[in-house]
């Protein structure tokens, strides 16, 4: 099998330029610090090893990249999550040397003037939302056709994540994240916001220590505003989570309350608190409510069944706590608790902070594994998909990307593995392909529907 072509040391300097990561006078007094070989690779280490470069940078770079370093006042640092609704960066600020977490929306979600309002309405909402236990949102703005949304960066991972890792959470710990979340839910509340997507992977934890300093655990909720952006007139589609026309379904059929899937723009807070009961279920057991079916399966039985009680997962959850799980995810709204601060207070009696976890009672992040490692052993270790040294892996492009179209056209597609594969933007759909795609969303979304509501119905007359 033919080996990959190597990036020479002029070509990775000339894009390093033409980038704008560093001024000219940077790189000259560079150059008496660089390696003397003529391998891109080594040079891109190097740099990586001395702080100058991110490994991501690095490995953009690489790939012929040249542009898409800088968002208006932002230099992107990492790559930090993506989905249907686009991708996550970090980032920092260039005078005030913040470090952010940058989301770039997909194009879908704005193309369109009513869309393009209907963003600056939310996020000039969610601007007004300033609280311990939510994501704070710093700017909102557009560069060209990109439109993006500045928030604070969380040094920590989800609850879906910390569970995934960790297992079901103790019962204190976990009734504290709730209670906590509880607070920031009540406070959007008050200015008169509703969620609609609260679950596990939209509540991030601050873990003990990181910067500033910190000797307990801080959730915080995140994505405050944009689930209204996906309910729009469009054709989008993100992993996990339904999206449809108005007075259709929206949410994540894991948590997503009776009454939202029936109707998204008549909720109110006690949707949240179903979905925050659902995801308080996962916490305490390491499932969701509704684990097996499709998603059709799975809306019907949140508006049908009663999931298998928690008690029946983990018998030491006092029967307490069990029942303010059965309360928030009653089918009825008013059989729940009725406000965030209601539930806070329920749960205060048993929340415990940082009872004894994580075992150290720190969890590092990739950040801090970075900076606990010895750079000499940075790139010892191939990743799966990378080339056989371990140095950097692909680098794919998509529309949801700030790097979306910026790849040279002359650039090889084989720089960086002996396997030549890069994904490619995909091609916009013609007018006979939307036109198919829209008739079958239509169809599908009316069985959802019908079946919602016949299922409903054979309820009531049993």
């Amino acid at each position: 099998m033919a080996t990959s072509p190597s990036v020479d040391r002029h070509t990775f300097l000339a894009n390093l330029r033409e980038s704008g990561l560093l001024n000219a006078r940077k790189l000259n007094a560079l150059a008496e610090r660089l390696p003397g070989t003529e391998r891109g690779k080594v040079i891109a280490r190097a740099l990586v090893q001395q702080g100058v470069l991110t490994k991501f940078q690095a490995e953009q770079l690489l790939a012929g990249r040249t542009s898409g370093f800088v968002l208006g006042q932002y230099r992107i640092l990492d790559e930090i999550g993506k989905g249907g609704m686009g991708r996550v960066f970090k980032a920092v600020h260039h005078t005030m040397n913040r470090v952010v977490a940058l989301k770039v929306l997909a194009a879908q979600f704005v193309e369109t003037e009513k869309a393009q309002q209907l963003f600056k309405h939310e996020m000039r909402a969610v601007a007004r939302l300033m609280h311990p236990n939510l994501v704070t949102a710093y700017d909102a703005n557009q560069i060209g056709s990109r439109f993006y949304l500045v928030m604070e960066y969380v040094d920590g991972p989800s609850l879906d994540g910390l569970v995934r890792k960790f297992g079901p959470l103790p019962v204190g710990q976990a009734c504290e994240f709730m209670r906590q979340a509880a607070e920031g839910l009540q406070y959007a509340s008050d200015m008169g916001m509703v969620h609609r997507d609260i679950k596990p992977s939209n509540i991030l934890v601050m873990l003990p220590g990181g910067q500033p300093r910190r000797n307990r655990c801080v959730v915080k909720i995140l994505d405050f505003g944009l689930a209204r952006l996906v309910s729009g007139d469009d054709d989008s589609y993100e992993s996990g989570t339904i999206i449809t026309r108005p007075n259709m379904v929206m949410g994540t059929p894991d948590f997503v309350s009776p009454e939202q899937a029936r109707n998204l723009h008549s909720v109110d807070i006690r949707a949240d608190l179903y979905s925050l009961g659902c995801t308080f279920y996962f916490l305490l057991t390491g499932r969701v409510p509704f684990p097996e079916g499709g998603t059709l399966e799975k809306l019907i039985r949140h508006t049908t069944e009663q999931p298998l009680a928690v008690e029946k997962l983990r018998p030491d959850v006092p029967p307490e706590v069990t029942g303010i799980v059965r309360k928030l995810i009653a089918k009825e709204p008013a059989a729940r608790f009725q406000t965030p601060a209601e539930l806070a207070a329920a749960l205060q009696p048993f929340a415990v902070e940082n009872a004894g976890w994580p075992p150290s009672l720190t969890l590092a992040t990739a950040d801090q594994e970075a900076a606990n490692r010895n750079p000499e052993d940075a790139f010892k270790t191939p990743t799966p998909g990378s080339d056989p040294e371990g140095d950097f892996q692909f680098v794919t492009v998509d529309e949801a990307s700030a790097f979306a179209n910026t790849l040279l056209p002359d650039v090889s597609l084989t720089l960086l593995s002996g396997t030549p594969v890069l994904t490619a933007t995909r091609a916009p759909r013609s007018a006979d392909e939307n036109r198919r795609l829209k008739l079958a969303v239509g169809i599908a979304v009316a069985i959802v529907a019908a079946t919602i509501g016949l299922a409903a119905l054979f309820g009531l007359l049993l």
